[in-house]
């Protein structure tokens, strides 16, 4: 049986791996990148089964990408999980299907990543 797949697009390293190691003990595949360059690369290569992705970005705004994937009929069933440290952010029309602060719940985190899988 495949494996679920994570594709977790944070900036960040300590935060990307942390949250490495909190989904990595449940036996995920996790793809990791930093930027919205390698978010369109992933995307192109695999669809993911969720994506955590953080709004704030060194190339691109993670609220516009979020749209983009939602208003593309071949990526829109691909649940999108917005990260980012301002609450209010995400509610600006993104299409996400959820939202997690920052900082966020360990537990939390998992709960919300793994309604979609």
């Amino acid at each position: 049986m495949k494996k679920k797949e994570i594709l977790i697009v944070e900036d960040n390293n300590d935060i990307r791996e942390l949250i490495g190691f909190i989904l990595t003990e449940d036996s995920y595949e996790l793809k990791m990148c930093a930027t919205a360059g390698a978010l369109n690369t992933e995307m192109s290569k695999n669809l993911p089964n969720v994506i955590v992705l953080d709004i704030m970005l060194p190339d691109g705004n993670g609220i516009d990408l979020c749209r983009h994937i939602k208003n593309n009929p071949s990526t829109s069933h691909v649940p999108v999980v917005l990260m980012s440290a301002h609450e209010n952010e995400w509610q600006k029309d993104s299409g996400a299907d959820s939202f997690i602060a920052k900082p966020f719940n360990i537990g939390d985190f998992k709960t919300v990543v793994e309604s979609y899988l």
